[in-house]
């Protein structure tokens, strides 16, 4: 990053509660709970730990303050500008909500225009511009280049208690937009999916996806077929959980860390059995809520 931003990127870490150290060589360490951000001499940003979140976040600030990004792995730099189907989900990590999936086929054409528009992955937008952006990319693409799939709690806590893990979910649920799309578009020989587990993705996908070649890969975001599914399964998702604060009368709060308490709420109103219908139930939120 610019030498000249050094000051700006440690104010924005102090803003959002990272703690700093010096270190030999480097301008500072800053340490959260989960995440580490070293800022060296050079302008070099490394970061180390499990917060994916946080790591997104910071990420989406060094972009907005001149950083050149890292280069694409070689399977997401192989495809560029290649027809492609991409999927993402959406609602993985949200306690309260359905899991939404979405699909979408690209071709050269439409990333040139889709990355003229400012498509990239949803979790560095606010959520007035993804449904703003969710609207243009359906127009970019047309009628029958992308496919939005929803399920439920209800229909999500049946169907993970069938399939033993969420894997096994996002497995039959990448798929079968996978195999819908190809079925208006067979000669499609590539699709784009993010990292969750390949060995399962492969078993499920049937006659004509078993076919063709799938790259998946850590952050499949940074692939613009990615991240235009991850736009509509975001916009989708976030429509599903207003709709649901309307039908229930109260705010569902998104994500998994502030849920306690409006789950405890809704279930002193409806009732135990009323979660498998608001939330994904095995998550361990709910063990909290029902103590």
């Amino acid at each position: 990053m610019p030498e000249e931003q050094f000051g700006r990127f440690r104010d924005y870490l102090k803003r959002v509660g990272f703690k700093f150290e010096q270190r030999p060589h480097q301008v500072f360490l800053a340490r959260a709970e989960k995440l580490v951000v070293s800022l060296y001499e050079s302008g070099k940003v490394v970061f180390g730990g499990v917060d994916r979140q946080l790591e997104r976040e910071v990420r989406w600030y060094l972009t907005r303050l001149g950083a050149a990004g890292e280069a694409l792995p070689r399977g997401l730099a192989e495809v560029s500008g290649k027809t492609r189907i991409g999927t993402d989900e959406s609602g993985k990590g949200d306690y309260f909500g359905p899991l939404v999936v979405a699909g979408v086929l690209l071709d050269k054409r439409s990333e040139k225009e889709l990355l003229a528009q400012g498509a990239k992955d949803s979790k560095k937008l606010s959520d007035e511009r993804i449904m703003a952006l969710e609207r243009q990319v359906k127009r970019v693409l047309g009628a029958g280049r992308w496919e939005v799939l929803r399920i439920d709690p209800e229909r999500y806590n049946t169907l993970y208690d069938e399939l033993g893990d969420l894997n096994g979910m996002l497995a039959w649920a990448h798929s079968r937009l996978i195999e819908n799309l190809l079925t208006g578009h067979p000669d499609c020989g590539l699709a784009v999916v993010d990292e969750f587990s390949a060995r399962s993705l492969r078993a499920a996908l049937m006659n004509k996806g078993s076919a063709i070649r799938v790259v998946q890969s850590d952050r499949g975001e940074r692939d613009t077929a990615v991240a235009a599914a991850s736009i509509l399964a975001r916009a989708e998702y976030l429509r599903r959980l207003e709709r649901m604060g309307h039908a229930y009368g109260m705010e569902f709060p998104k994500g998994a860390s502030a849920v306690v308490g409006p789950a405890r709420e809704i279930v002193k109103r409806c009732g135990r059995d009323v979660l498998s219908k608001v939330a994904k139930t095995h998550f361990r939120t709910t063990e909290k809520v029902l103590e």
